[in-house]
C-alpha cells in the first residue's frame, strides 16, 4: 500500500497528530529525503521506536501501547513512535497464554491512528474477558483509537487529573496533487472500470460525488466506533452518543464523569493492587476446593450409613 493510500484512509487520531502525519507525507511527496539522523539530533536522543513486546512486573504483563498506531509499523511509526496493532494482538495473546502473568495491563499513551485492525484489536481483548483480568492505563494521552483499544478492557484507569481521554471520532483526508503534477511539467491519466473505482483520486480536485464516498465511509467506521465502545463499556449508544463520541478531549475527572473511565490509580499501585486481587481469587478457589471435598466426604459418609 503506498503512503498517500494510508494516509487517505479513515483514522480515529487526535488532529494535531495527523497534521505532523501529513507533514511527514508532505516532505517525502517534495521528494525531500526525511533527515532521521535531524531529527535524533533535534530531539537529542535516538528513534528507538522498535516493537518493544511485553514484559512481565511482579507477575503483571505490561504491554505498551504509545505513540501512532498502525496495522504495520512504517515510515510514519520510525519517526513519530507507535505500534503495530498486528503485533500488539500477538503479544496480548502470548501474554493470556504466558503462566507468569496473572493479570494483563495495557499501559496506554497514544492520540490513536489508523482504524485498519483496530476493530480486531479490540475485539480480541474484550473476547477474552474471563480468562485473565485485563485493565487499561491511561498515562499522557488515550485517544481516539488507543481508546478504542483500551476500552475492552475490564477496566479503563488514568493515572491523574492530566491525562487526555477520549476524541471519539473519524477524520478521512484528500490529497489533490494535480496543481504539484503540472507545476513539474506531468499529467496523470487513470483508466478504471466500476463507477466509484478511484473515485477520489489524489490526481484531480474532489467532485461532491467523490466527497459524499468518503464520508460515507467515515460515517461507517464512526457508528462502529461507536458501537464497540458501547459494547466494551456496558452502555447504550446513545448515552455514547450524547456524553463521549463528540470528538472533544476530557481531561482526568471530567473523563470519569463522562463515563470513558472508571477510576485513577499510578501504575505502581495498579500492579499492586492486581496482585492482592490475585491472591485473594487464589485464597477463594482453595476454599472453593475445601468446601467441595468436604462435601463429598460427608455425602460419602452419609451414603454408607
Amino acid at each position: 500500500m503506498r503512503l498517500l493510500d494510508v494516509l487517505n484512509a479513515p483514522w480515529a487520531i487526535v488532529p494535531e497528530k495527523l497534521l505532523e502525519i501529513r507533514e511527514i507525507y508532505f516532505t517525502h511527496l517534495r521528494g525531500e529525503k526525511i533527515d532521521l539522523r535531524s531529527i535524533e539530533a533535534r530531539l537529542g536522543q535516538p528513534l528507538n521506536n522498535e516493537h518493544q513486546g511485553y514484559e512481565v512486573v511482579d507477575g503483571v504483563a505490561v504491554l505498551p501501547i504509545e505513540g501512532v498506531i498502525a496495522k504495520r509499523m512504517n515510515l510514519f511509526t520510525r519517526v513519530s513512535g507507535g505500534v503495530s496493532t498486528q503485533l500488539l494482538e500477538r503479544d496480548f495473546k502470548a501474554a493470556l497464554s504466558d503462566d507468569r502473568a496473572h493479570s494483563i495491563l495495557l499501559s496506554v499513551d497514544s492520540p490513536g491512528g489508523n482504524v485498519d485492525g483496530v476493530f480486531e484489536l479490540a475485539r480480541a481483548i474484550c473476547d477474552a474477558r474471563g480468562r485473565k483480568p485485563v485493565v487499561a492505563l491511561g498515562n499522557g494521552m488515550m485517544a481516539s483509537a488507543s481508546y478504542w483499544i483500551a476500552s475492552a478492557a475490564d477496566r479503563v484507569l488514568i493515572t491523574g487529573e492530566t491525562t487526555q481521554v477520549g476524541s471519539i471520532g473519524v477524520v478521512a483526508t484528500h490529497t489533490d496533487i494535480s496543481k504539484a503534477e503540472e507545476m513539474r511539467g506531468v499529467k496523470t491519466t487513470e483508466i478504471t472500470a466500476g463507477k466509484y473505482k478511484r473515485i477520489a483520486s489524489e490526481h484531480r480536485p474532489l467532485s461532491d460525488e467523490a466527497r459524499a464516498a468518503i464520508q460515507e465511509q467515515v460515517d461507517h467506521v464512526y457508528s462502529v466506533f461507536v458501537n464497540e465502545v458501547a459494547r466494551h463499556r456496558g452502555t447504550d449508544v446513545e448515552t455514547v452518543l450524547d456524553k463521549m463520541a463528540d470528538g472533544r478531549i476530557f481531561l482526568g475527572s471530567k473523563a470519569i464523569d463522562a463515563g470513558l473511565v472508571d477510576g485513577v490509580s499510578t501504575k505502581a499501585d495498579l500492579i499492586r493492587q492486581l496482585n492482592q486481587e490475585h491472591e485473594q481469587r487464589t485464597h477463594e478457589r482453595a476454599r472453593a476446593v475445601a468446601r467441595q471435598i468436604l462435601n463429598e466426604r460427608r455425602n460419602a459418609w452419609k451414603a454408607k450409613r
